[in-house]
C-alpha cells in the first residue's frame, strides 16, 4: 500500500517545486513566480521496483486562511469538534464560491497519511499561515513541516522553529527545491518511517535507492569528465607553419570547443535536466556550449589561473617536450640519434616530436592552463548539476569553484600522459587503464572533499 503525503502549504511557496525534485522531473506541474500557480490537485507516485512506495498529491495554495478560520468559528460550524467540520464545510456554499481554492485542499486531508506542510522560510511566520497549520491540524493528521528556500540565510528561521515548536511540530525537514541535498530528502524519509512503522522497510528500500542513484550518476560523471581531459589532452593537430595560421588553431580549438560541447551534453541527460535549465548567461552555456571563450587569457585570469604562454603550444605534443628538447642542436644527427637510441621507451615517445623538428612540421596542443580551466570547469558544472533541483527557474552562473593547486598537481601526471599518446583521441580507453583510473580517483576525490 503506498504512503499518501498530502502537499500543503500557502500560495508560491514551493509545494509543486518540492514534488519536481522527490521526482526528479521538471515536467510535473507548473512553476511561475506568480502566485496561485496551481490551481487543481494532482497525484503522482514513486516507484521503487515497479511498485508504489509513495503517492505525492499536489494541492493549491491557501489563499485566505484568516477568512476561512473566520468562517470555522462562526455559527455554522463552531459546534463540530476536530474533523467533523470538514465534510459539512465542503459540502457548503463557502467551499463553492470564496474558498473554492482551499476546499481543493480541505477534502484531501480525509485521504492523506502524512501533510507535508510546505514553508518559504523567506517570510515570517505571520498570522495567515498559523491559521493554516490550526485548520490542517483539526484534521487530526500528522504534519511535517518542510522549510522551503533553507539554502540560504533567512532572519526569521528560528522564529519559524519557535512557532513549530510551540504546536508540538518538532520534526522539522530543511529541504530546499532549488539548492537539493541528498541528505535532506533521507532526513524527510526518515521522518516519515517514524510516523508509518509499518512502511519502514519499504521507505528504507526507497532511501537506499535514492542514495545508490546519486552516487552511481556522481561516478558516472566524473567517468564523463576524465574522457574529457583525456580526449582533450592527447588532442593535437599537425600544421606546416610555425607560428600556425589563424586557419589552424581556429580548427584546433573548435575541436577542444566540440569536446567541452558534448560533455555538457552528457552530463544534462545524465542529470535529466532539460538544455534551457541551463542558459547563456556570462560564464554560462547556450546550446550545450560554453559562451566564454576557454582560449581566451581574461577567462584563465577570472577562474585565478596564471600562465605566462597562449592557450595553445606550437610545438610536437606539449610544453614538457619543448623543454626536453630545447638544448637540441636539429642539424645534428648524433644528438638526436643520441636521444633516440637512448632506450626503446624514448624512442617510441618522442620520435614523431624530433621528426617535426626535422621535417618543419608542428603540433598544436592544448597547454596546462588550458587544460586547468577545462578541468575546473568540468568539476564546477558536476558540483552544480548534482545539487540543482528540478524546480530550479534560476538561470546557471557558472562560477569558479576554489580547488587549488593540489587538485591539478594530482592530475596533471595524468594528461601529461595523454599528450604523449594522440592515439587517445580516438580511442575509449578501458576504465582499467592505469592513467584512466587514476585520473578518475583524484577527480571523485576532488568532489567528494567539497563541504557543504
Amino acid at each position: 500500500m503506498s504512503i499518501a503525503l498530502l502537499i500543503v502549504g500557502h500560495a508560491n511557496t514551493g509545494k509543486t517545486s518540492l514534488i519536481r525534485t522527490l521526482l526528479r522531473r521538471h515536467d510535473f506541474g507548473d512553476v511561475s513566480d506568480r502566485a496561485g500557480t496551481t490551481r487543481h490537485v494532482e497525484s503522482v507516485t514513486i516507484e521503487i521496483s515497479q511498485q508504489s512506495t509513495i503517492t505525492l498529491t499536489d494541492t493549491p495554495g491557501f489563499e485566505d486562511s484568516m477568512g476561512l478560520w473566520q468562517i470555522r468559528h462562526s455559527a455554522a460550524f463552531r459546534a463540530y469538534q476536530g474533523a467533523d467540520w470538514l465534510p459539512p464545510f465542503c459540502a457548503s456554499h463557502f467551499a463553492q464560491n470564496e474558498f473554492e481554492q482551499e476546499a481543493k485542499i480541505l477534502k484531501q486531508l480525509s485521504k492523506t497519511d502524512i501533510i507535508l506542510y510546505v514553508i518559504d522560510i523567506r517570510q515570517a511566520p505571520l498570522g495567515k499561515y498559523l491559521d493554516e497549520l490550526a485548520l490542517l491540524a483539526s484534521a487530526n493528521k500528522p504534519i511535517i513541516p518542510i522549510l522551503n528556500f533553507s539554502a540560504s540565510p533567512s532572519a526569521h528561521l528560528e522564529a519559524w522553529r519557535k512557532v513549530l515548536a510551540e504546536r508540538h511540530l518538532h520534526a522539522v525537514i530543511k529541504y530546499d527545491t532549488v539548492a537539493f541535498y541528498v541528505e535532506d530528502e533521507k532526513r524527510l524519509y526518515q521522518s516519515i518511517q517514524s510516523l508509518m512503522p509499518e512502511d519502514y522497510d519499504a521507505i528504507a528500500q526507497l532511501i537506499q535507492s535514492r542514495e545508490e542513484a546519486a552516487q552511481l550518476r556522481k561516478v558516472m560523471a566524473v567517468n564523463q569528465l576524465t574522457e574529457l581531459m583525456i580526449k582533450a589532452a592527447s588532442a593535437r593537430l599537425e600544421c606546416t607553419h610555425y607560428p600556425p595560421t589563424s586557419n589552424d588553431t581556429d580548427t584546433f580549438e573548435n575541436k577542444i570547443r566540440a569536446l567541452e560541447s558534448r560533455y555538457i551534453a552528457g552530463l544534462l541527460r545524465l542529470y535529466e535536466f532539460q538544455q534551457e535549465d541551463v542558459i547563456a548567461t556570462p560564464l554560462a552555456i547556450q546550446n550545450n556550449r560554453w559562451q566564454q571563450d576557454i582560449f581566451d587569457t581574461e577567462t584563465l585570469k577570472e577562474w585565478g589561473i596564471n600562465t605566462g604562454t597562449s592557450a595553445l603550444t606550437g610545438a610536437a605534443i606539449g610544453a614538457g617536450v619543448d623543454i626536453m628538447s630545447a638544448g637540441l642542436t636539429l642539424g645534428t644527427a648524433t644528438t638526436i640519434g643520441a636521444l633516440l637510441g637512448a632506450t626503446w621507451k624514448t624512442g617510441r615517445h618522442y620520435k614523431d616530436t624530433l621528426k617535426s623538428k626535422l621535417t618543419k612540421r608542428y603540433y598544436l596542443c592544448v597547454d596546462k592552463a588550458t587544460l586547468t580551466l577545462l578541468c575546473l570547469r568540468g568539476l564546477t558544472v558536476i558540483q552544480h548539476l548534482h545539487q540543482r533541483g528540478h524546480a530550479s527557474q534560476q538561470a546557471y552562473q557558472l562560477t569558479p569553484q576554489a580547488q587549488g593547486d593540489t587538485l591539478i598537481e594530482r592530475i596533471k601526471p595524468y594528461w601529461k600522459q595523454a599528450q604523449q599518446h594522440p592515439e587517445w583521441e580516438t580511442q575509449d580507453l578501458p576504465d582499467s587503464h592505469p592513467s584512466k583510473r587514476g585520473l578518475q580517483q583524484a577527480l571523485e576525490q576532488a568532489l567528494n572533499q567539497e563541504k557543504r
